[in-house]
């Protein structure tokens, strides 16, 4: 638990800085990814967030805590360090540019849907909407699966081919 986590301004400064340059790093490189190509950015370059999260995990363990809150419960412990609160606002910032660069990818991927099927994505589908049981090959309505009081997971796969 944090508070039984006894960690040096040193250490948490070493550890947050750390930290914000991985991410930045991280962060630049997915930017010039994403910038490239929306489209292979996400099948074959998102593990770039693969690091990111190797570097949570080392900043964790580092300061010898296991989750976000008892990061926040250290560093609040000593923010009284001007290094230290330097540091955590810096992670924070970075932590927005992080959430603004994702979101922007999923609106962009939100676009490339709507360019690649000519038509808007929608929110919700009928009962009667008609697909093809994977299982057995019949034709099956949504409404059939629906309402059976069990937990379903449901996959639905498009098929583009007809697409001119």
């Amino acid at each position: 638990m944090a508070e039984d986590v006894a960690v040096s301004e040193e250490t948490l400064t070493g550890a947050l800085s750390l930290l914000v340059s991985l991410g930045k790093i991280l962060l630049q490189n997915a930017q010039q990814e994403a910038a490239a190509s929306l489209e292979t950015f996400v099948p074959h370059k998102i593990t770039t967030l693969f690091g990111l999260i190797t570097a949570g995990e080392n900043f964790y363990r580092g300061i010898g805590v296991k989750t976000k809150g008892e990061a926040e419960a250290v560093w609040q412990k000593l923010y009284h360090h001007p290094a230290i609160r330097e540091h955590v606002e810096v992670l924070l910032k970075l932590e927005n540019e992080w959430d603004s660069f994702l979101q922007s990818v999923d609106k962009g991927l939100q676009t490339t849907d709507e360019q690649l099927s000519g038509v808007k994505t929608v929110d919700s589908l009928s009962p009667n909407s008609l697909f093809t049981d994977a299982r057995s090959g019949k034709s099956v309505t949504l409404g059939q699966f629906l309402g059976q009081a069990q937990k379903l997971l449901l996959v639905l796969i498009g098929h583009f081919g007809w697409l001119p």
